[in-house]
């Protein structure tokens, strides 16, 4: 059965893996044949046999900058967004000025964005990757390293300005207007499902949305705690969702954001009764606070202020800790392969 391109789309979106494919392929069967025919090819044929194309190794340089103009690719690297990375670099023969460029490491391509005409060496508040335009054929937008938008905040003489840049076009302004006033270098959160969070004195939560560019902002439910002493932070749960956190002394609380867009309280954990049980335990590693090493999917890696390193982690979910190696660096940056994929491969039968 012919399926149409729209519902071939819907159908490669849920494919869970592209292994998944490769199988369906393997035993894909032609059309019936004429009976005395499918006879004679049931006697010649011992069942269709998968042969793989053998691909080289996966090549380092997919995984590598040093494409990039001069300046960029020891640059920083600000966000990233499917299969794309956002970098700023330094000054260099390829950049005029401490610029952005966009690239996509796998097909080693890659934009250079001018800084935005009005920025006049404000202070920047964020650059972040944003979907492109939907075109005539899809129902939303998506990114590629030919249909991609650059949202960026900076501040100018006290007051904080957006704007967007389009691939193929220039920077045109963002109007920012019903959240410009609680944008006074507020504490920046994280990123997690696809936008980015910013904290703001009074328990304001600002959210950028990654997919629209688009800006909202909310309060952020009052603790116990003073909130001069407690400093929010953000991860993604497992199931995608973002989950705020933040740990005060020996506790550590962790909130999710509803569909309304306000956060609740979702789980709550004395650190010092979590991880009694672990090896090393000592009391006196929560007299002072705790350190946030690393936080990830699903998890978040802590250890004493003071004293000696005692790496251990805890389960967003079940609010269990269990010890760790030590600090695995930030994980803030997910890269995503093109989609869908290109297969090699041939079925002899």
């Amino acid at each position: 059965m012919d399926l149409h391109d729209d519902a071939l789309g819907l159908v490669l979106e849920r494919v869970g893996s592209h292994v998944s494919l490769i199988r369906a392929a393997a035993v894909c069967l032609p059309p019936p044949l004429p009976l005395p025919a499918r006879a004679r090819h049931a006697r010649a044929s011992k069942g269709p046999v998968f042969l793989p194309s053998s691909p080289p190794m996966v090549d380092a340089r997919h995984f590598s900058l040093d494409f990039l103009p001069d300046g960029a690719g020891s640059g920083t690297i600000l966000d990233s967004r499917g299969s794309l990375l956002l970098v700023m670099g330094r000054r260099g023969r390829g950049l005029a000025s401490p610029g952005m460029v966009v690239c996509q490491p796998l097909t080693r391509r890659c934009e250079i964005i001018p800084p935005p005409a009005d920025f006049n060496g404000g202070g920047f508040l964020c650059s972040c990757l944003v979907d492109g335009y939907a075109n005539d054929n899809e129902a939303s937008g998506h990114i590629s390293i030919s249909n991609f938008r650059v949202l960026c905040m900076f501040k100018r003489d006290g007051v904080m300005h957006a704007a967007m840049f389009t691939v193929g076009s220039s920077w045109s302004n963002k109007n920012i207007g019903h959240i410009a006033p609680s944008l006074q270098w507020p504490d920046f959160l994280g990123r997690a499902g696809g936008s980015w969070y910013f904290y703001v004195e009074g328990r304001i939560l600002v959210e950028l949305d990654g997919s629209t560019g688009d800006s909202t902002s909310s309060v952020i439910p009052a603790i116990e705690e003073s909130d001069q002493r407690c400093k929010y932070l953000v991860t993604e749960g497992r199931d995608g969702k973002p989950r705020f956190f933040t740990v005060f002394n020996n506790t550590m609380k962790v909130f999710a954001k509803l569909h309304s867009g306000e956060l609740a309280l979702e789980n709550s954990v004395l650190l010092s009764e979590a991880t009694c049980g672990l090896p090393g335990y000592q009391p006196s590693f929560f007299i002072y606070g705790q350190e946030i090493l690393t936080r990830g999917t699903g998890f978040v890696t802590l250890s004493p202020q003071f004293g000696e390193p005692w790496p251990y982690s805890i389960d967003l979910e079940t609010m269990e800790a269990e010890p760790t190696t030590g600090d695995m660096g930030p994980m803030e940056y997910r890269y995503e392969l093109p989609w869908p994929p290109a297969l090699r491969a041939c079925i002899d039968r």
